[in-house]
Formats: C-alpha cells, structure tokens, sequence
C-alpha cells in the first residue's frame, strides 16, 4: 500500500514536468496577424461651459485661549541704599585785587593795578590804573641817535547799581600821553616861512566822563529805553582844546513778531586854538553840533531775521551838512548751530575830532583840523561759521563809497580832488592830512580754533583795494594785512604763545616825493609760569627776529624787546 502511493505520485509528478515542457515549446512560435483595421478617435462633443462653483458656505476661525500665571522664584534681593548726606563744598575764593608789574629793555616799565568789590548784591564798581613807558634809544637812517620817550597813564572808576527793573552805570577817567617827535628831519628849507612846528615833543591828555540809566522790564512787551550823557575835555601841550558833551538814548518796543527801536544821539563839540596857514590863524575855533536819528524795524522768522531801518544825520556849524543814510542787515541761519549767512548796507557821517585823529597817529602837528568823511554807502555780505562749541570762522567782503577820506602825509604840496592844497609851512617830522574821495574794496577772513584743551590757534587775514578819484596812491595805507597767535598749555602751570604780526608796503608822500615803507614782519613769543592760584611770572620777546620796521615813515620802531614780569591775585 505504501508502495502504491509512491508510485502515484511519481507519475503525477513526471506528467506535469512534461505539460511545462509542452507550454515553453509552444510560446516560442511566432504569430503573424494581418487585418485592414485602423483605430480612430472621435472628436468630443462640448456640451457648453465649466460651471462655476461658488461657495456658499464660510467659516470663521475661533481661537480660545487663556495664559495660566505661574510665579518664578528667583534668590535676587536687592541691597538697601544709604541716605543722601548734604556737604559743603569749599568754594574757590574770589580775589578783588589784581597787580601786573613788568619791565624790559629799551627802559620799558609797565604796571596795572584792578580792583573790584565783592561783597554788595545790588552794586558792583571797580578802579583801575595802568601805566606804560619806554625811554630807550634808537638810531635813525641818517645815523643820529634819538630817544623816543614814550609815556601813558590811564585811571578809571566804573560801576554798576542794579535796581528793582533798572541798571544805573558810570564811568570817570583820565588818560594822559607824552612823547617826542623823535623822527628824522625830513625838511629843513622853511623857504622863508615861519616855521611854526619847531616843537620836539607833545603831551595829551583827556578827561571824560559817563552815566547810563538802563531799563530791566522782564516782559517783552514792556517798553525799554537807555539813557546817558557824557562829557570829555580834550587838551594838548600847544593849548590846543576840545569839549565835547552829549546825550543819548535807545527805546525798543515789541509788536508782535517785530522789534520796534529808535536810537538817537545829540553832541556838541568846540575845538580851540587850530592852525590854518593860508589865512595866517593859528588860533581859529570850531564849533560843530551833531543830531542823529536811526529809526529801525527788527524781525526775526525762524531761522531768518533782518533789520530795516534809516539813520539821518545833521551836522550845524562851522561844516553844516545834512546826510541820509541806509541801515539794512539780513541774517540766515543756513545750518542750525553751524553756519549762518549775512549781508548788510549802511552809511555813516565821521565827526574827525582832534581827539580821534590823534589816536589814530599821534605825530600829528598841533591844531590839525580834520574835515568830515563821509561813508556814502558800504555794502558787506559774508558767511560764518561754528566748527565747534569753541570754534568760529568768518568769511566776509564790503564794498564802501568814501567821501573826503583823508590820508596822513608829510607832502608840502599834494594834488587832491579839489585842486592843490593851501599853501603850508615846511616842517620836518609831523604829519598833516590829504583828502580824496575813494572806493574800497576789503576781503576779510578770521578763523578761531580750539583744537583741543591744550592748543588754541587764531588768524586773522585782510586785503583792501582803493580807488581813488585823485590822488596817486592811499598814502599809508597798507593793502595786505594778517595776523596769527597760537596759545599752549603744555600744563597746568605752563602757557606758551606765539604771535605773528604782518603789513604789507605802503606808499608815503615825504615833502613832495613818494618814498615806500617795507612790509614788516613782528613774529614774537611769550610763556607764562602759574606759581599757584596768587602768584604768575611771564616774559615775553617781540621782534625776534630784529626787522627794520616803520608804522610811520621817519619813525622806525624798537628791535628785539622784550620784557619780564609778575602777576598777583589776592
């Protein structure tokens, strides 16, 4: 039996390995179909346009929140603060007295003396006097040796007295000047003048006085005013005098976003004793009384402000004369706090007093009668700038028309506009005036730079170009100038500075011949030691560099000086 099943099932086993065999033969014949049938598909049929679905149903998204606080402990716990404690704090100390004392070569002395009071609330005044001197020698050009005695004194009281809403100042003074006319003899044939200037020195001295009463109105819309009068009594060596007394005053008045403002001026002035050669006076007087109106409008517009205004001037007298003149400036601020442009346009009528001229060259003769000049306009424009909080430049350019500009010479025949002058005396070393009437053009740049806490640089350049109607050239009158100083502060206690001073040529008239002055260099330094917070000892050296110069034909100045001193604060 188990022989039997074994039999069965390797029979079944061989007839289905043959039935494989059978099925591999027959794939393996190749089938060839031949048939004229190609298939093709129709085109579809558009039944019409896709429908368009709009959905009418809208959801709306709900959030539902909520933030469960939960505490964090953290081990920080602040410190306690200690109680502020007021101290007093020393105060520096405030000196009312100050002394300069300083002398040097050529004989030179100086010394000042300033105090001022401390204690009051409502008054504060000061006293104040200055002496300076020089009496070295100098050789002139012809090889004499001179002595250009120089002497100046000034004493002054000044003070301030503060009301409840008004300001109450006053100032007394006297000035005195001597000197010698120690410049070379230029001219010694008087052709058969009288030769009324033969003195060889001179002295000056004037007296003045002035009081203010000044409004202090809190409120813009108040009315304030300044009112003074002064007083000044002019006299040289020759008896040669001069009074001059007047009253002011100022009123400013606020009208919305303008400034209402009216200043006016009235001066009576009375020269004695003049020189005039062509009528043979030597004594002849000259009385002159000066009105001045200037009526303004000053507005200011963000960052624009201007004044208009008109300044009228009357002179009555011995040189009667009515002038009206333009008083416009224009200010713009371009860049807050950094740069601003300016521009302008006015005029002005100059009383040239005895006392005025003589400040400006005091090798005048005595008894020089100056007729008045008049600025017919000056138009100025300009930028200036702020480079820091210490820092400043200014750029700026003027125009004026001049009217009787006078010119120091010695010429004894001089043509000016008006024909030769009258007839004069030869005389050696003193100046006289020509006129002529001119136009000026002036470039002005100055610079002021902190650099840093220790280093401060200064410069100051100008250059003029006159037009004259007349006259060959502006006699005296320089058309470059310049100016430089640098401080440093190496340390507390040291300072050091250096100082440049330049002018360019200039061309002089000498007793009808035209002669030339050098440009002149004066290149100085100076140190400063600070003792301590009283006591300060300097010294400083001018000239250095030992240049000929003259500020005044005939008049060359001193070479290398310098001088040594002391200051004290206590």
């Amino acid at each position: 039996m188990r022989l039997k099943s074994i039999l069965l099932t390797g029979a079944f086993a061989v007839m289905c390995l043959f039935g494989h065999a059978q099925e591999e033969r027959d794939l393996k014949k190749e089938v060839k179909v031949r048939t004229n049938f190609k298939p093709k598909i129709k085109k579809a049929k558009r039944i019409g346009k896709m429908p368009n679905v709009t959905d009418t149903l809208s959801l709306k998204k709900q959030f539902d929140y909520s933030i469960r606080s939960k505490s964090l402990n953290v081990n920080f716990k602040p410190g306690s603060i200690k109680a502020a404690k007021m101290t007093s704090a020393p105060l520096k100390k405030v000196h009312g007295h100050s002394f300069d004392l300083a002398a040097g070569n050529y004989a030179t002395l100086f010394a000042d003396y300033r105090y001022n009071n401390l204690k009051s609330k409502k008054t504060d005044f000061g006293l104040h006097l200055q002496h300076y001197s020089s009496n070295g020698k100098l050789e002139l050009d012809n090889g004499d040796k001179v002595k250009p005695d120089w002497n100046e004194f000034l004493a002054e009281v000044y003070g301030n007295h503060y009301l409840d809403d008004a300001k109450l100042s006053s100032r007394i003074f006297f000035k005195h000047k001597s000197f010698n006319y120690y410049g070379s003899a230029l001219s010694t044939d008087i052709l058969g003048k009288d030769n009324i200037f033969d003195y060889d020195n001179q002295r000056y001295n004037n007296v003045g006085l002035e009081t203010s009463y000044e409004s202090l109105n809190k409120d813009a819309k108040d009315l304030n005013y300044k009112l003074g009068v002064e007083f000044e009594y002019f006299t040289d060596k020759y008896n040669v005098s001069e009074i001059d007394m007047g009253v002011n005053g100022i009123a400013e008045l606020k009208a919305g976003d303008g400034l209402w403002s009216l200043e006016s001026s009235l001066n009576f002035i009375q020269t004695n004793n003049l020189v005039y050669w062509n009528s043979g006076r030597q004594d002849h007087d000259v009385n002159s009384t000066l009105w001045v109106v200037n009526p303004s409008y000053n507005l200011t517009v963000g960052n624009f402000n201007m004044r208009l205004g008109v300044k009228a001037q009357s002179v009555l007298g011995n040189d009667s004369e009515l002038k009206l003149y333009p008083d416009v400036k224009f200010n713009l601020v371009l860049v807050d706090q950094v740069l601003d442009m300016f521009a302008g346009l006015d005029g002005n009528l100059d009383l040239n007093t005895m006392r005025s001229i003589s400040n400006s060259n005091p090798f005048v003769h005595s008894g020089l009668d100056v007729a008045n000049t008049s600025t017919n306009y000056r138009i100025y424009g300009g930028l200036k700038t702020r480079l820091s909080s210490k820092s400043n430049a200014l750029l700026s350019v003027e125009y004026a028309n001049i009217d009787d500009q006078y010119f120091f010479s010695m010429a004894n025949i001089a043509v000016s506009p008006k024909g030769e002058l009258p007839s004069q005396t030869k005389y050696s070393n003193k100046y006289s005036v020509v006129y002529d009437d001119l136009s000026k053009l002036a470039f002005t740049g100055e610079v002021d730079l902190q650099v840093n806490k220790e280093l401060n640089l200064y410069a100051l350049v100008k250059y003029l170009h006159y037009s004259l109607d007349g006259l060959e050239e502006a006699w005296n009158m320089p058309n470059f100038e310049m100016e430089t100083k640098a401080s440093y502060r190496f340390t507390d206690q040291w300072l050091f500075n250096a100082r440049l001073l330049f002018v360019g040529e200039r061309k002089v008239m000498t007793n009808e011949n035209i002669a030339q002055l050098d440009a002149q260099a004066d290149f100085g330094l100076g140190a400063e030691y600070m003792w301590n917070d009283i006591l300060s000892l300097y010294a400083n050296v001018n000239n250095i560099f030992d240049v000929e110069t003259y500020l005044w034909h005939g008049y060359p100045s001193q070479g290398v000086n310098g001088m040594i001193g002391l200051k004290l604060i206590f």
